[in-house]
């Protein structure tokens, strides 16, 4: 699904509600294994969902998600 629009191809409501999970858990996945823990992961990623709402790549939920996480100290 990388580089796909979300909703792009959605026919159904159902459809679109399981186009935006995955990449939600994919968004969350990614910020995990840039080394984020689980918990602030989830919450960028729930953060970032106020702001793309149902659509945009992959790409821009993992962008979107990053500018809510903390900044790592120094």
């Amino acid at each position: 699904m990388t580089g796909a629009r979300v909703g792009a191809h959605c026919h159904a409501d159902e459809a679109c509600k399981l186009d935006v999970a995955i990449v939600r858990t994919q968004a969350k996945a990614a910020l995990i294994g840039l080394g984020w823990k689980p918990a602030i992961a989830a919450a960028a990623v729930s953060a970032a969902a106020a702001d793309l709402g149902a659509g945009g790549t992959l790409e821009q939920w993992i962008r979107a998600a990053l500018r809510w996480c903390p900044r790592p100290l120094a």
